[in-house]
């Protein structure tokens, strides 16, 4: 159970970190940018989610939860953002 949740913890923080990358650098671009606030907090939600399934998969230890949780948010936005091409 604690696996899960440190698990779950370090994904929710490398999603977090992902998020804030990703604000900072739309807002470099775009400037007047507007926060969604509920994108985020659903955002932060899968990004937790998926980083507690794929760091119990893979995962050794506390650097790979964080990277994992990173990378599996961006994947995410990156499958959205395909499929939105196609409609």
């Amino acid at each position: 159970m604690v696996n899960l949740v440190v698990a779950a913890l370090f994904g929710l923080l490398g999603g977090l970190l992902r998020a804030i990358v990703g604000f900072i650098k739309n807002y470099r671009i775009k400037r007047n940018i507007k926060f969604k606030f509920n994108y985020f907090v659903i955002t932060i939600i899968i990004s937790a989610f998926i980083g507690m399934l794929l760091s119990l998969a893979f995962a050794t230890n506390y650097l790979v939860y964080l990277i994992v949780g990173y990378a599996g948010i961006d994947l995410l936005e990156n499958l959205v953002k395909i499929s939105k091409r196609k409609n």
